[in-house]
């Protein structure tokens, strides 16, 4: 195997037995799994106690990086990573994977686009970041749900350049995009997006027109019945 980049699991994680399994289990599962927008993982492992995967080295900074150095994004360039990193979560949610651990430094902004890595599957431990979801938190394992709350507070972050609960959404975020945030950072699972698939829905459906621009639609199209007559 050539160069790579090796992620260790915390001992505190797999120190028994069905943790070990669980990981060895989701991490071959990864190892298979082909998508733009995730590193591969090249070798899977376990060695005096610790568990650990083997990953593509991709040179490119991380969003933690980038969003120190400007503080914040363009909503276009912060929409084009949504759109990213929902397919991403989707191909891996897909294959019954969690990544766990959705953060900004996880997140790798390379010239094809952004990429996910650092999977931290089912055991990344309780409190770890202030990325997590409530559940995760709550419970020590993170869901596909838990994933999209997490993706919902590094976007938030990157169009701000503060959490949710200290800095609010600039003037000029456009509908789809608040929509979705608002989705994501719901508190309970049951009111986020059920799959990746529809929260990447809530960002490219565009609302329909509301009553006054039908009504002028309207009038436009009779007047130019009326011109059209005349002539």
């Amino acid at each position: 195997m050539g160069p790579c980049v090796v992620k260790v699991m915390s001992s505190s994680v797999t120190a028994n037995a069905e943790a070990r399994a669980r990981f060895h289990r989701e991490a071959e599962t990864l190892r298979s799994l082909r998508h733009p927008g995730i590193v591969r993982v090249l070798a899977v492992g376990e060695e005096r106690g610790h568990c650990w995967y083997a990953l593509e080295p991709v040179v490119a900074p991380d969003l933690e990086t980038r969003l120190d150095r400007v503080n914040a994004l363009p909503f276009q360039e912060v929409e084009q990573l949504a759109l990213r990193l929902l397919d991403a979560l989707g191909a891996a949610h897909d294959t019954g994977l969690v990544h766990g651990d959705v953060r900004p430094q996880n997140i790798l902004l390379a010239k094809d686009g952004a990429m996910l890595t650092n999977f931290g599957l089912s055991l990344v431990p309780p409190g770890a970041h202030g990325y997590q979801a409530p559940e995760q938190r709550q419970w020590g394992r993170a869901v596909p749900q838990s994933d999209l709350h997490a993706l919902g507070r590094v976007l938030h972050e990157a169009l701000t350049g503060g959490m949710p609960e200290a800095q609010p959404l600039p003037q000029g975020v456009p509908r789809h995009l608040r929509r979705l945030l608002k989705s994501l950072l719901s508190e309970a699972i049951q009111d986020r997006p059920d799959s990746a698939i529809s929260a990447r829905r809530l960002l490219t459906q565009r609302a329909p027109l509301g009553p006054l621009a039908v009504g002028i639609a309207a009038l436009l199209a009779m007047l130019m019945f009326l011109l059209l007559r005349a002539a």
